[in-house]
């Protein structure tokens, strides 16, 4: 990895660790709905990197939430399971004559795919999170609940995120 692509994801972890510390862990809608924006960071690997660099930058981003939320290892362990699945689960919705490097994005694989994959992926890390926060299980309707719509939460945040940074490099 370049110093570039390096300084440039550190700066990601650190403003992505902020909006979520400081703003998104604060939304607790109904009872029930907290976004989890930070695996956008997660989400956007580009399908060069390795898979030991995906699961380090993905423990520590989750190790640096845990420390400033109050929860032991919760978002480490469910990030660095995302990340685990990132690259195969990248595979599942780009075609298989691609073999450039690829950065997710709706640009890069397709409007429908590239939303496919953002479900899926926060699909995944708010299922692991949320049941392993739910330790011992108690009510299942409550953690269903709080996985489907965390996720669309999470879902529609992250479709804005790129529809709003597609359309300000287009302005470029």
């Amino acid at each position: 990895m370049d110093k570039e692509s390096f300084v440039r994801r550190i700066f990601a972890l650190i403003g992505l660790v902020l909006l979520q510390v400081l703003f998104l862990n604060r939304i607790c809608l109904f009872g029930y709905v907290t976004p989890l924006f930070y695996i956008w960071m997660i989400v956007r690997f580009d399908s060069s990197m390795k898979r030991s660099g995906i699961l380090l930058w993905a423990f520590f981003l989750g190790l640096i939430i845990d420390l400033f939320s109050g929860t032991p290892g919760l978002n480490a362990a469910s990030a660095t399971l995302l990340a685990m699945f990132q690259p195969g689960i990248v595979k599942l919705f780009v075609p298989l004559d691609r073999h450039d490097v690829l950065v997710p994005s709706s640009a890069s694989m397709g409007g429908r795919p590239f939303a496919g994959y953002l479900l899926l992926m926060a699909a995944l890390h708010h299922t692991v999170y949320f049941i392993l926060r739910s330790i011992p299980l108690g009510d299942w309707t409550v953690l269903v609940l709080k996985i489907v719509f965390s996720t669309l939460l999470t879902f529609v945040l992250m479709l804005v995120t790129e529809h709003v940074s597609r359309g300000s490099g287009s302005k470029r």
